[in-house]
């Protein structure tokens, strides 16, 4: 699980608008739950994530934001 702060998070919305949204759908992943509306990104966009290119994480599940 990554934490990112509210300030970092909205420095990424800032400039990579193209690679961050929102979940469409509300889902649930090894018992942690990403509600519909909650934030999604690309991992490699998260301050410390390796470089993974494509791979989508969530808000709750993959990623807090503090």
């Amino acid at each position: 699980m990554y934490t990112i702060t509210r300030k970092e998070w909205e420095r990424i919305l800032i400039d990579h608008p193209d690679y961050v949204g929102k979940s469409m759908l509300r889902h649930e992943h090894e018992g942690r739950v990403c509600e519909a509306g909650d934030a999604c990104c690309f991992e490699y966009l998260l301050p410390g994530a390796p470089n993974t290119g494509a791979t989508l994480v969530f808000e709750h599940i993959h990623f807090e934001i503090v």
